[in-house]
């Protein structure tokens, strides 16, 4: 029965304070015209829930703290996630939160607020949750949620990202050869068409050898077969001052052997295009 009127107090509370202060008004801020884009009008409405769930808690110092950074979504001038400083924190909990942090920063650009508002807000949100759960650290369905709705929008922004990035395009080669064969230059026709495509800047050129020859012939085969590889990709019409060609020999191997081993898989050169 206590707690029943304990619950009642704080929600009336809720309700006078609501009424009196823009400082701790929810409803005021739920119903505001949003000014700016969908990433601000979907921030804003992540504050409006944060704001709305600390006032059920009875915790104005937050209700008013997501207010105003909602506020300021909501006028086109989001606020940057909530810095490390702000918040008093369990030493252990510096370093993991420092790390969401910059994770969510990395992603927020004009591309990622156009692409995916909601989920890139639903990522600042939830690390600025945890921050706050982190700080009074005595809840841990609280402190999980906010870091698993972190956690989440994260690894879609993630997903969105490497499903965007050109792979690594490999090319084959014989036995001890450095000559460009079978399906070689179709390979390297598509890693020109997509460096061309993406506008990309660079296209880093590596090469490497399987185990069976000595080291220094498998150096200067991989040497080889990287030059070779990076000529057809000039002549594709790649730049050459954007080419960048290096040699691993049988030092990075994709498939561990023994020495002296002969690997189809291990000869090889990967195409790197990047933006």
């Amino acid at each position: 029965m206590r707690k029943s009127l304990a619950v009642l107090s704080c929600a009336g509370m809720a309700g006078v304070l609501s009424a009196c202060s823009g400082a701790w008004d929810v409803e005021g801020l739920k119903s505001s015209t949003v000014s700016g884009n969908a990433f601000d009008q979907a921030l804003r409405d992540e504050y409006v829930a944060l704001a709305d769930y600390e006032r059920v808690q009875c915790d104005w110092r937050d209700t008013a703290a997501y207010v105003a950074r909602g506020k300021l979504s909501a006028a086109g001038t989001p606020p940057a996630p909530e810095a490390i400083v702000e918040r008093d924190l369990p030493d252990a909990m510096v370093a993991p939160l420092t790390a969401a942090r910059a994770q969510v920063t990395h992603f927020l650009t004009a591309k990622y607020k156009a692409e995916a508002p909601k989920v890139l807000a639903s990522a600042q949100a939830g690390y600025e949750c945890w921050m706050e759960q982190q700080e009074e650290n005595h809840q841990a369905d609280d402190i999980a949620a906010c870091r698993k709705k972190l956690d989440v929008a994260i690894k879609t922004l993630t997903d969105m990202e490497n499903a965007k990035r050109p792979t690594p395009f490999i090319v084959y080669f014989g036995l001890s050869s450095a000559k460009l064969q079978g399906d070689a230059m179709a390979v390297i026709k598509e890693a020109a068409a997509t460096f061309k495509s993406t506008k990309a800047n660079h296209a880093d050129v590596a090469g490497f050898a399987d185990r069976s020859g000595s080291t220094g012939f498998n150096d200067r085969l991989s040497s080889l077969r990287a030059e070779a590889v990076g000529e057809a990709l000039v002549k594709l019409g790649v730049p050459e001052a954007a080419v960048t060609i290096s040699a691993f020999g049988e030092s990075d191997l994709a498939i561990k052997t023994i020495d002296g081993q002969k690997e189809p898989r291990n000869r090889r050169v990967l195409i790197s295009i990047v933006k």
